[in-house]
């Protein structure tokens, strides 16, 4: 089953989420929890509905009173209405990178931030940019990774 939600993974980081689904519906086994969980992730980056719907009612015929199956359809359109976000406040970690940049010296240690949220994606692209022009590291833990900026890239490769 590992293998398997491996390849969803790798097909959903990719955006392809249309092979994900035939892949998970042509396994000669069952889909797990964990199958469609996955699944259901990928569809959240890349903001399709659509199939995160499908996905939620698959995970809610596996386990129907598991409440985290309604919390994942809930995540999945505050995603592509954005409410939450604005409902979340100011992206505190661009705040955080000017407080940094404004109290230290160039070229010196490595900026830390830590939020308890998803970096979003104009925030991650903020701090490529930011690594090149202040020429400085800047590692920012959210709540699913580590993200290392360092002379405009990211050690996720910008599959997050």
């Amino acid at each position: 089953m590992k293998h398997y939600s491996l390849i969803v993974d790798l097909l959903g980081r990719a955006g392809r989420l249309n092979e994900a689904l035939k892949f998970i519906e042509e396994m000669p086994i069952n889909p797990d929890l964990v199958i469609w969980g996955t699944l259901f992730c990928a569809c959240r980056a890349h903001k399709n509905v659509e199939i995160a719907e499908f996905a939620v009612t698959k995970l809610l015929e596996l386990e129907p009173k598991h409440p985290g199956s309604y919390v994942f359809l809930s995540n999945a359109y505050a995603a592509v209405e954005e409410e939450k976000e604005d409902a979340l406040g100011s992206h505190s970690e661009k705040l955080a990178l000017a407080f940094a940049l404004i109290q230290t010296s160039p070229k010196t240690a490595p900026i830390r931030i830590v939020k308890n949220l998803r970096i979003c994606g104009d925030c991650h692209s903020l701090m490529k940019y930011a690594s090149i022009m202040s020429q400085r590291e800047i590692i920012v833990r959210d709540i699913k990774r580590f993200h290392h900026f360092k002379d405009g890239t990211c050690s996720c490769g910008d599959y997050w």
